[in-house]
């Protein structure tokens, strides 16, 4: 059972207000309670998997969500046209899909991670290494689902904090704040993993391999954090000053400085893993007829020396033996192009890559004026990953002309992560998205879900017609 958060919580303890209530006072036999957790090593272990569940858990919905969004993929399910109007035509339905896929599940990681803070600094089994190791495993995490939530609904902002008592409603910040106390957290995170001396007091999964214990774990901690900095330089984020700030740019490359880039293994990093196992989880995206692939991934492939399209696109995608289209009256079109990607049941998807993370580097060189660097680095991912010939670029050329070469980079060796729609915002770029019928929207942000806006009776940006 997950732990309450956010609106769910408080209408159950409305309902229960307008009973007797101590007659409905009885244990929740199904959650372990923080002292129960603190005096069990291995209800600590089973909590930490439940982060590692839960966060899991998410990705498939963030991947399948964006994809859409930003015109990687289709869902092409002859039953249920909402997934596609919901997420390319509009109005955003605040019950389901876009608007609703990346809220709750997030906000009940985060309630859970600050369940499992409780229970650790709680406890008097560990040492002070091994709550500091555990704590720093965490914030990680809070830290990573902050980026999402921010990500999908930047410009209405949300609440960060979880509140001791899950029935009060915790405050409304703006997106900068969001930003930031993501990034306050994964800086958090690294104080304690660095403070953790030399193993966790639980194990991580076979997807964590190499990064199973606190040094190794600071190295993915400062990796997101790259990421999130470089999200919040681009944009200009309270903190950076206008968009692109090199000072905040300064930051990513610290960050990438301590991460376990690797630019010899570009595939390198920690991944979510799946398997058919009893009680586990499949690739969610694994057997899909549905899932098929936006037909100008093929269409924009550059062509290797060979003329053979970019090695990403054949390694990646499939062409089936006919089109596939929405069907019935839902507005989209037809596609041959389908995924080899994530197609078996034990598929793992990147948590985060040492080709996001050279990628990172190339765009933070570039804006501290390090252009030809910057270059460098694209070209180890682009000849590389894509065996193209080197990028036209020169350390002449204008910003606009770099950021269209390192979104293509990014679109096809981050195909199906859930990165391009993000991009295409953050740059400034989302006119580069395709209308594929005059019905189709271009979404720059996703509205606040229905539940969240009735607890808070549309006291938040886009409820209620804000």
């Amino acid at each position: 059972m997950r732990f309450l958060t956010g609106s769910t919580a408080v209408f159950l303890g409305l309902a229960v207000a307008g009973c007797n209530s101590d007659r409905l006072t009885i244990p929740n036999y199904n959650s372990p309670t923080s002292e129960g957790v603190a005096a069990d090593p291995q209800a600590l272990q089973l909590t930490a998997n439940g982060i590692l569940v839960d966060t899991r858990g998410d990705i498939g919905g963030w991947i399948s969500g964006t994809a859409r969004i930003g015109r990687e993929a289709y869902s092409y399910t002859p039953t249920e046209g909402r997934n596609t109007t919901t997420y390319l035509v509009g109005p955003q339905d605040p019950t389901r899909g876009a608007g609703n896929s990346f809220w709750g599940g997030y906000y009940s990681d985060l309630r859970n991670i600050a369940n499992f803070n409780i229970s650790v600094e709680a406890s008097t089994r560990l040492t002070d290494a091994q709550k500091a190791a555990s704590i720093g495993f965490s914030e990680t995490f809070a830290g990573l689902d902050l980026s999402f939530i921010v990500a999908a609904h930047g410009n209405y902002g949300g609440p960060v904090e979880i509140m001791d008592d899950p029935r009060e409603l915790s405050p409304w910040v703006s997106r900068d704040s969001i930003y930031n106390t993501a990034i306050a957290r994964l800086e958090l995170g690294k104080t304690k993993l660095e403070a953790g001396g030399a193993s966790f007091p639980f194990s991580l999964n076979s997807g964590f391999a190499g990064f199973d214990k606190p040094d190794g774990f600071l190295k993915i901690n400062r990796a997101i954090a790259a990421r999130v900095n470089a999200y919040r330089a681009s944009l200009g984020v309270s903190g950076c000053g206008a968009a692109f700030s090199a000072a905040c740019y300064a930051t990513v490359l610290t960050n990438i400085s301590g991460s376990f880039i690797n630019t010899a293994d570009l595939s390198s990093g920690p991944v979510w893993v799946y398997s058919s196992a009893a009680g586990d989880s499949q690739n969610p995206f694994a057997n899909s007829t549905s899932w098929v692939a936006h037909p100008s991934i093929k269409d924009d492939a550059q062509l290797q020396a060979s003329g053979q399209p970019d090695q990403r696109y054949t390694d990646k995608i499939r062409t089936l033996a006919r089109p596939v289209g929405p069907g019935g009256a839902v507005p989209g079109i037809e596609t041959d192009q389908a995924f080899k990607i994530f197609s078996a049941v034990d598929d793992p998807i990147p948590l985060i890559s040492s080709a996001e993370l050279v990628l990172l580097r190339s765009e933070a060189k570039w804006f501290t004026g390090d252009k030809a660097g910057a270059i460098a680095d694209l070209n180890i991912v682009r000849v590389n990953d894509g065996k193209l010939p080197p990028s036209t670029l020169t350390v002449a050329s204008s910003n606009n002309d770099f950021l269209t070469a390192l979104l293509y980079e990014r679109r096809y060796s981050l195909l199906i992560e859930g990165h391009r729609w993000v991009d295409v915002r953050r740059f400034g770029m989302l006119n580069t998205l395709p209308l594929d019928v005059p019905e189709h929207t271009r979404f720059d942000d996703l509205i606040i879900p229905k539940s969240e806006c009735d607890i808070r009776k549309n006291d938040a940006p886009s409820c209620g017609g804000k």
